[in-house]
């Protein structure tokens, strides 16, 4: 377990700047936004397959990139720095600090979490048959708070009813942070 003194941060500046540049790539390319990298960097980060950056870039981008070289070289910066302060924080143990408000319920087009959700369960997606081949029900069970905010399964019956109760709603979207540690000691605890 690490000292949360010890978690390399990013500056709000460097934040602001990764976000800008993935914003406007994402209106080019329609690709990933800010909140859907990082959900996907830390899916790639807690599951069971060893970490790899160009995962990130094949995933979450358009193979045409809209960057400059040096917006490029920006963002892989950036990148790196966000790596290592999510793998700082699923080390320390600690509740994980998704970078968003935990509520769907939100009158804008589509809320930070869903878009933060949507980008982990692309990562679990990738991957699919590594998450669950050890034990596919605890998995499923402690994913559950990250599928339902990612609305990618809107069609289910359980979901749906939770939709219905925006109180449910937000204490679902609640268990994101435990769920994430929970499953990163379930892939990284085992010797």
């Amino acid at each position: 377990m690490n000292d949360l003194n010890d978690i390399p941060a990013m500056t709000e500046n460097e934040l602001e700047t990764l976000g800008v540049l993935l914003e406007d790539e994402a209106e080019r390319q329609d690709s990933f936004d800010f909140f859907a990298v990082h959900g996907l960097i830390t899916a790639l980060l807690t599951g069971p397959v060893e970490f790899d950056i160009q995962r990130v870039w094949d995933c979450a981008f358009d193979e045409k990139l809209g960057f400059t070289s040096v917006e490029k070289a920006t963002v892989t910066e950036l990148l790196g720095k966000m790596i290592r302060e999510i793998q700082a924080w699923l080390d320390s143990g600690q509740d994980f600090p998704v970078p968003s408000e935990l509520t769907l319920a939100d009158e804008e087009d589509e809320p930070p979490i869903e878009s933060w959700a949507i980008g982990f369960m692309t990562g679990v997606m990738l991957q699919e048959e590594d998450w669950y081949n050890r034990d596919e029900e605890n998995v499923a069970e402690s994913l559950f708070p990250i599928m339902y905010a990612s609305g990618l399964f809107a069609d289910e019956e359980e979901m749906a009813d939770i939709d219905d109760d925006i109180e449910l709603s937000d204490q679902v979207c609640g268990g994101i942070p435990a769920a994430v540690i929970d499953l990163y000691l379930f892939f990284h605890s085992q010797s």
